[in-house]
């Protein structure tokens, strides 16, 4: 079993806290990818998504306590608004309104949304689920659809962007990142 720091994935937590997997950092090509995983996850931050997932799930199962009369209820919702936490799966709404705002954050800052949708390119290889069968079920747009959104919304970024670390070996930027993880 893969061990949860290598896993492929990034995530905003309640609080402001973005946690960013090893996996995910040693699988970006560039900065500018990285930069569009951060600006998403800001976004889910600045959004309060966490929060509002954790409010909705609690508040279903405060409602469906007081309907039941089953106090023990609340008890087993706290818990499983713990586990919850620990997924941050938000809805497509949550979803595609980061990708939008992430987005537009990288333009105004005049960084490439190219490597946020080369990103998600390599992403959508990487899911090994079947695409069309899930795409209602998932808590995530469709891989295509998001992509096909993000790069139509790129195309009209204004001016050049500025490359992001200029001169600097994103391989061994990586490698200094990896040093001060958890062991291997």
């Amino acid at each position: 079993m893969q061990p949860f720091y290598d896993l492929f994935n990034a995530l905003a937590a309640p609080g402001g806290y973005i946690v960013v997997y090893r996996g995910l950092l040693e699988r970006t090509r560039s900065p500018e990818e990285l930069a569009g995983v951060l600006a998403h996850e800001m976004q889910h931050v600045m959004q309060r998504h966490a929060t509002q997932a954790l409010i909705q799930h609690t508040s279903t199962g405060l409602l469906l306590a007081a309907l039941t009369g089953d106090m023990t209820g609340p008890v087993a919702y706290g818990l499983q608004s713990a586990r919850v936490l620990g997924q941050l799966q938000y809805s497509r709404r949550a979803e595609s309104q980061a990708d939008v705002e992430g987005l537009k954050m990288l333009q105004a800052a005049r960084i490439d949304p190219g490597g946020m949708v080369r990103f998600f390119e390599a992403l959508a290889k990487a899911d090994r689920q079947p695409v069309m069968l899930l795409k209602y079920l998932s808590t995530h747009p469709s891989p295509i659809d998001r992509i096909e959104r993000l790069k139509a919304l790129a195309a009209a970024t204004p001016g050049p962007s500025v490359p992001l670390l200029p001169g600097t070996d994103w391989n061994r930027v990586k490698r200094l990142c990896e040093a001060l993880g958890p062991p291997r």
